[in-house]
């Protein structure tokens, strides 16, 4: 079913107090949660929003039985769902009797106390029990012992000959479908991965219960004799070739890999590494049943061999730079975290997650739990996304849901580019004896005060230009490009900057701003009385990098506020074009 858009605020009081009570009720809501949920900006780094007032993190017809109070028997099932797998979970792994029968009863509490009201998402109570069940029982990796002999099991058949004669196998490889030598050697390469792709639809390799003969591995690597299957596979396939035809090194997300099904995922990925392709897998923060934690990357022996050459990146709140610069060394496998306990939820990923999801050139979905949330929902994504899973043993389902066709992206490459276009321009100009400054001013640090930001910059770079001879001055405001972030930004600004072609770095003083306001005939209004570049995180942020290059290029002159001030402010908000509050640093 199709259900239209939600009302923007404003036409409604009660719906609109009901739909804020879902996002603070299902601790959703950024106001209210500002240091657990993403700002909008983290959020458009993989959602695309435009108009959209509200994202969910549910399907359609669950966000709209919710808001809509229609909401009943399903809802009630679903949370029902949610208990089916508390419940067992509880009782295997709590030996004590008194602790176990404790723990039950505060679970079915908290159960019927927050399912009640039908307001509360089955994915958020999912969490809440799930947090409540490590805290009280202590256990510090839930199911470590079945995770770790799954993901040996795999290893272990991956190791074996049986598998090495199955896998090389030349049945099924056309030969003639490469006339020469690199062609075929493609065609192998999406053989084999097809037939790791079909293995990972059957747990009885991970669960012990399969027939590891040469035989029957051959027949389970030939996959589902179905033709949508078979149709699916060869548009992935495809649509991989296009990538790899680009000759440029592409950026997978791989999210949701799951104990067992890991080992059989990482081997695909080395096949992917073969076609010039560097994967980032992301795992959760904290237990969430079979799916692969930080914890088991860190602690599992079979984990700690198969990522033994990987890039494993702890921290949850990475920038850009720091982000790129991994990207770009010489390692192929990265490991992050999604920041989270719960299925794909994009409001409560990290950082470095949704860092991650903005620069890749295309994100693969492995956990089945993650596929309503892609699928089932009126949402775009600001990257293709291919959702690889098995909805029962032996079958495979392969969906690709292209990015919102307005996604602009900016590559690394191409903010590199734009950035060196400018220094070579800039060269030019200081060889015929002119004096480069740039100017480094508030933008966004005062709330809803941007396009006057943006007037007070124009107005007083003018002003500069027309009071001094011989000087090119540069406006950062003059080279925005829609479909930029701060992220983006700051990072094409940060080349141009730590280039050496600026002489004068002048950062806007509380004289610029009311000389600015004296030019355009106005008083300087409340909100801007006393403000100068101290005031903004991304001024902090370009002052540091100034002091740094003055110590490169000691004749560059730096002219404003003094270091020291700047110290109040130490990092921009993520993908925003204003501050942090001071109480956040």
């Amino acid at each position: 079913m199709d259900y239209p858009p939600v009302p923007k605020p404003g036409s409604d009081p009660d719906k609109d107090a009901w739909i804020a009570n879902f996002y603070m009720e299902n601790h959703l809501a950024y106001e209210a949660f500002p240091d657990e949920v993403a700002s909008p900006e983290q959020l458009k780094f993989m959602v695309w929003l435009e108009d959209e007032p509200y994202f969910y993190p549910c399907t359609d017809d669950i966000f709209h039985s919710i808001i809509n109070k229609t909401a009943g028997q399903d809802l009630v099932m679903r949370y029902m769902k949610v208990w089916e797998k508390i419940e067992p979970l509880v009782k295997s792994m709590v030996e004590d009797s008194y602790r176990r029968d404790y723990l039950l009863a505060m679970l079915r509490i908290k159960f019927r106390r927050e399912s009640a009201p039908l307001v509360m998402l089955p994915t958020r109570l999912e969490k809440r029990l799930l947090q409540i069940f490590v805290r009280v029982s202590e256990i510090s990796r839930p199911l470590a012992r079945e995770k770790e002999a799954m993901n040996r099991r795999a290893a272990e058949l991956l190791e074996s000959d049986e598998f090495r004669t199955a896998f090389n196998d030349l049945e099924g490889l056309d030969s003639k479908a490469g006339d020469d030598l690199e062609k075929l050697n493609i065609e192998i390469i999406f053989l084999q991965l097809k037939r790791l792709l079909c293995l990972t639809c059957h747990p009885e390799i991970w669960t012990g219960s399969a027939d590891t003969s040469v035989e029957n591995l051959r027949k389970l690597m030939k996959g589902p004799e179905s033709d949508i299957a078979e149709e699916r596979l060869e548009r992935l396939k495809e649509f991989i070739k296009r990538g790899v035809k680009s000759k440029e090194t592409q950026y997978y997300l791989w999210m949701g890999p799951s104990a067992g099904s890991v080992i059989l995922d990482i081997a695909i990925i080395r096949i992917l590494i073969k076609l010039n392709i560097k994967v980032i897998m992301s795992v959760k923060h904290a237990f969430y049943y079979h799916s692969v934690t930080m914890a088991d990357v860190i602690e599992d022996p079979v984990m700690q061999e198969a990522l033994h050459d990987a890039d494993i990146i702890t921290r949850t709140s990475i920038s850009k730079n720091d982000l790129l610069n991994h990207l770009k060394s010489d390692k192929h496998l990265f490991v992050i975290s999604d920041g989270t306990q719960e299925r794909f939820n994009p409001l409560l990923t990290s950082v470095t997650f949704a860092r991650a999801f903005k620069e890749c050139d295309h994100v693969i979905s492995r956990h089945p739990d993650d596929s309503p949330c892609l699928l089932k929902t009126r949402f775009r994504f600001t990257r293709n996304i291919t959702v690889i899973t098995s909805e029962r043993p032996g079958s495979i389902l392969i969906e690709l849901k292209p990015h919102h066709p307005d996604v602009i992206r900016f590559s690394e490459k191409d903010l590199r580019m734009k950035a060196e276009s400018m220094i070579m321009h800039l060269r030019m100009a200081k060889k015929q004896g002119k004096t480069i400054m740039f100017y480094s001013a508030i933008v966004g640090s005062i709330p809803h005060q941007i396009e006057t930001a943006k007037r007070i910059l124009n107005v007083f770079v003018s002003y500069l230009r027309e009071k001094q001879e011989g000087v090119v001055v540069i406006n950062p405001g003059e080279h925005f490009e829609k479909g930029m972030d701060a992220d983006d930004i700051m990072y094409m600004w940060e080349i141009v900057q730590r280039s050496g072609v600026i002489d004068i770095w002048r950062f806007q003083t509380v004289h610029d701003i009311e000389k600015a306001f004296d030019l355009m005939g106005e008083k300087v209004p409340p909100e801007w009385v006393g403000k100068d570049a101290t005031y903004s995180t991304g001024c902090t942020k370009e002052m540091q990098i100034a002091m740094e290059v003055q110590k490169q290029y000691p004749e560059m002159q730096i002219i404003g506020p003094s270091w020291e001030k700047f110290m109040r402010r130490k990092e921009y908000g993520v993908g925003k074009l204003y501050d942090r509050a001071f109480g956040e640093l």
